[in-house]
């Protein structure tokens, strides 16, 4: 009979061992699910922020312009350059490098007053690899009063998953 009855506590606890196993089982997997559903709801959302991000860089574009603030604008320009199209200009192209898109930004500001500078339509990232925004720019020059209006489009193109400013072109 006490043999009989250490074999059954024996068996119990073995039960009672193997359901602890289950139970620990079940709430590590419950807690990888639960950290899966996470990160597929970060992924998510970072591709929802990442489609708006161009949106982001336009709003940086437009207060370093109206700041009259080369340095910023300079900051947001493409590792490979700056293309710029003149077409008031007779379809004048110029290239710059990142360094040397401050100084383009600083002579267009010392031969300009910003009275203002806005985006009135942008793509969001869901465009492509290239993502447009037109800008209406308001300016006059610091000896004259004639107020000048100058659409621009903006391209921004992604460089290390960041959107950054390639191209302003001058339109009619």
């Amino acid at each position: 009979m006490f043999l009989g009855n250490a074999a059954k506590p024996a068996s119990s606890h073995r039960r009672l061992f193997a359901g602890r196993w289950v139970v620990l089982l079940g709430l590590a997997l419950l807690l990888g699910l639960g950290l899966t559903t996470q990160a597929t709801a970060k992924l998510v959302r970072d591709k929802a922020a990442d489609s708006h991000a161009p949106r982001e860089v336009f709003g940086r574009i437009t207060r370093a312009w109206e700041d009259g603030n080369e340095q910023a604008l300079a900051d947001l320009i493409h590792e490979d350059g700056l293309r710029v199209t003149n077409s008031q200009a007779g379809e004048r192209v110029s290239n710059y490098s990142p360094s040397q898109a401050y100084y383009f930004f600083r002579n267009l500001f010392q031969a300009h007053r910003t009275l203002l500078f806005e985006f009135e339509m942008m793509q969001d990232a869901t465009a492509g690899a290239r993502v447009h925004g037109m800008a209406t720019w308001k300016r006059r020059r610091p000896d004259s009063e004639t107020i000048e209006v100058v659409k621009l489009v903006c391209i921004l193109v992604q460089q290390d998953e960041q959107w950054k400013l390639a191209e302003i072109n001058t339109i009619r």
